[in-house]
């Protein structure tokens, strides 16, 4: 057990059970922590980051690097399936929310997908707020939706009052959770209705297809209905309905969340029930990782060796913790590739932060640092016509004899 950093965002408890430490090489001009401690909290058992870094370092990490900014053209396949996962959560809101003309906002709404979902059914009064301006900019413009650059800290007045407040993937980036859904509540309509939605950290080891996916430098509360639930109900909403689902984050590659409708309620009772199982439910998620970073570095140690040049293309989550904690940390890597205009022109160790197009051909190896979007990474490289032998992380490629 230890003295938290970082109070327990569910129950305010300043002690924990360590149940893994994670490292990260980030860009050279990303102001978070390089390292983070997951811990259990001993009271309540939410699951959390113990992170120093301030809300306001996240507020202006999203308002300058949102991966959306550049529209959904940067990221086509996951555009698509974005538009389905979209498309049931607004048949979902729709069962509970029957009237068309209810105000509704989508706070942290990206590029406006999940509001052109609910336009596509007939809701006609949609507001979007992100910290991104870019992204304010791609929601603006589909019909009926008013969007307002903001955070879930820093709500514009003039968007309010909200009969209904959907937090998509949002309150697992949230320091300051409770402060946050307090402050939400003065720009809800009495018996408004909030739905959130979150990953569930109580199934991320029966979906561990990259390791330690969700231990990163952005996801730093870890849910279960239980932990969300308590956290509705000490924010003074009424937790009615919830459920469990499956998102596609790749091609045959699905991530699990969950979600609760909550009623605003402010004479509702703040209990907390316990939650005995997301501990456990982590560890193993810890046990499956780690085999999965021991394969990938024998892998990366066997064919980066001797000095060999290599070019890291990908320079996500992925990459920062394999240069942290893997042979690749070690390896002559001399260019870094990102598809997504918001990294190129960055730096990473040093070195810039490539364009695709800007890869020259050669005998370079090229590692293909993402495992959810090896595929399509693949694609790019050969559609590039590179020449370049390709090292895949757990699996081969078809554009090289040489692994």
């Amino acid at each position: 057990m230890v003295e938290t950093v970082r109070a327990c965002p569910i129950c305010d408890g300043r002690h924990g059970d360590t149940l893994h430490s994670q490292r990260f090489v980030l860009s050279d001009d990303k102001a978070l922590a390089s390292s983070s401690a997951i811990v259990a909290c001993t009271r309540c058992g939410a699951a959390f980051a113990d992170t120093a870094v301030t809300q306001q370092q996240y507020n202006e990490l999203y308002a300058q690097r949102s991966r959306y900014a550049a529209g959904p053209a940067a990221h086509a396949t996951d555009h698509d399936r974005d538009r389905a996962r979209f498309k049931d959560m607004a048949a979902a809101i729709a069962c509970v929310v029957p009237e068309t003309s209810t105000r509704i906002a989508d706070i942290g709404c990206a590029n406006g997908q999940m509001l052109a979902a609910l336009a596509a059914r007939g809701y006609t009064n949609l507001i979007g707020i992100d910290p991104s301006p870019g992204c304010v900019a791609q929601a603006s413009s589909i019909a009926g939706v008013g969007a307002y650059v903001g955070s879930l800290s820093e709500i514009p007045a003039r968007a309010a009052p909200f009969e209904v407040v959907i937090l998509s993937h949002v309150l697992e980036h949230v320091r300051d959770l409770k402060p946050a859904l307090g402050y939400l509540k003065a720009f809800m309509s009495a018996g408004a209705l909030l739905y959130v939605e979150v990953p569930d950290a109580s199934r991320y080891a029966e979906f561990a297809w990259s390791p330690f996916q969700d231990f990163n430098t952005e996801h730093i509360n870890h849910f279960s209905l239980v932990s969300l639930a308590n956290l509705l109900r000490q924010c003074g909403f009424d937790p009615v309905a919830s459920g469990a689902k499956d998102i596609l984050s790749a091609p045959g590659m699905p991530y699990p969340a969950i979600y609760w409708f909550g009623r605003l309620d402010p004479a509702g009772t703040p209990a907390i029930e316990r939650d005995t199982a997301l501990p456990d439910r982590l560890r193993e998620y810890v046990r499956v990782s780690e085999r999965l970073m021991v394969s990938i570095d024998s892998r990366l140690a066997e064919h980066l060796g001797g000095g060999r040049r290599a070019v890291v293309w990908g320079t996500g989550e992925l990459t920062a913790k394999l240069l942290a904690d893997t042979s690749l940390g070690r390896a002559n890597v001399v260019a870094f590739v990102d598809g997504n205009p918001v990294n190129q022109g960055r730096t990473l160790r040093g070195l810039p932060i490539l364009a695709p197009r800007d890869l020259p051909s050669g005998d370079d190896v090229i590692v293909v640092a993402s495992i959810l979007h090896h595929d399509s990474i693949v694609g790019a490289i050969r559609d590039l016509g590179l020449r370049n032998p390709v090292l895949g992380l757990v699996k081969d490629t078809c554009l090289t004899s040489a692994f």
